[in-house]
């Protein structure tokens, strides 16, 4: 869910705050800290300071993880194309 919601906000241009992304995740705070953190340690996101609030961190797709994620979102679609018998919409 974090990957999807973080791959959501880069296509729409958007920030997402830590908080946001624990909230959304529907997972305790500390579990989804933890996500977070294995997400930023594998290269896959980073976090990153909001300047006009010092209380506030983003976390963000890195080029690699949103390239990764592109990548699964078209083999889910192909997938799921080809279990319904219908060719997979292409881009």
């Amino acid at each position: 869910d974090m990957l999807l919601d973080l791959t959501h906000a880069r296509l729409a241009g958007k920030h997402v705050s830590v908080s946001s992304l624990c909230i959304a995740s529907g997972v305790p705070a500390t579990t989804a800290l933890r996500r977070i953190t294995d997400l930023v340690e594998t290269g896959l996101a980073v976090r990153i300071k909001d300047h006009s609030d010092g209380r506030r961190v983003f976390v963000e797709l890195t080029d690699d993880g949103f390239a990764r994620m592109i990548r699964y979102l078209d083999k889910v679609e192909r997938t799921a194309a080809a279990k319904i018998g219908r060719p997979a919409r292409r881009a």
